[in-house]
């Protein structure tokens, strides 16, 4: 059986997409250290930090905020956003080793494509939950 490869036009497609969903939710007056987070649900809050910023990018952690805890690792992203080129792209990752690779044999050096498109659409998915009219919405769903 054939292993899909996603082309870099699709990539590049879905670093875009990712940086428009994204750049709203970081505020103007942002500084490097700066935390913000957004609650989706009574229990359920992500938070974003402002880790690096230079002249055309930076770079935004996103982690489910969860009470401290010595046995649980919290899920965490490092997203590298690129204003020159309108693009976002994740860096890093933590405990999402449940986003399987599509090949048969395993490396620990080598990142491949896939695996790279796969971790950027999950990075979508989080986003698509945490656009301004999304929360709005689910704002006034919990109001009622």
């Amino acid at each position: 059986m054939a292993k899909r490869r996603d082309s870099l036009v699709r990539l590049h497609a879905l670093y875009g997409r990712n940086y428009l969903r994204l750049l709203p939710l970081i505020p103007d007056d942002v500084r490097p250290g700066d935390r913000w987070h957004m609650r989706l649900a009574p229990r359920i809050e992500v938070g974003l930090t402002l880790v690096e910023q230079t002249q055309y990018t930076q770079v935004v952690q996103i982690q489910r905020w969860l009470p401290a805890s010595s046995w649980l690792t919290i899920p965490t992203l490092s997203v590298r956003l690129y204003h020159d080129a309108r693009m976002a792209e994740v860096l890093s990752g933590q405990q999402i080793s449940g986003l399987s690779p599509l090949y048969d044999w395993q490396t620990a050096k080598l990142w491949l494509a896939q695996d790279r498109f796969q971790t950027n659409l999950f990075l979508a998915e989080i986003l698509e939950c945490l656009s301004p009219h999304r929360l709005k919405s689910m704002a006034a769903e919990v109001r009622e």
